[in-house]
């Protein structure tokens, strides 16, 4: 296994306002899945598939990291609960995303 500074030393480094906004951006969204949480699964899947278009293999990759996880419970979850959690999972990789852009976006403003 690799050593963590090997897998993630190029990150930038991620300013605290960043991550606060991000952070609302998850109570956000867990207000917006339980009001409405078909319109939740359709911006998610938009940013996925943006992704596999956009970005070549990281949008299969972002789901790829999120299913094999969920399948070990799908005996245990009903398939409402699974598909729900599967789309928490991905926004949190999404939102993980946004942080690392964001804070690219802002190195790159500073230069």
């Amino acid at each position: 296994m690799s050593k963590p500074e090997d897998k993630y030393e190029l990150l930038p480094k991620v300013p605290e306002h960043i991550v606060d906004k991000i952070l609302s951006e998850v109570t956000d969204f867990a207000s917006f899945m339980k009001h409405d949480s078909e319109g939740a699964k359709r911006s998610v899947t938009s940013d996925i598939d943006w992704l596999k278009e956009n970005k070549d293999f990281l949008g299969r990759a972002v789901e790829a990291s999120v299913d094999p996880a969920l399948d070990l419970y799908s005996e245990t979850l009903t398939h409402k609960d699974w598909v729900d959690l599967r789309i928490c999972l991905l926004k949190g990789v999404l939102l993980t995303f946004q942080i690392m852009n964001e804070s690219m976006k802002e190195g790159i403003r500073r230069k």
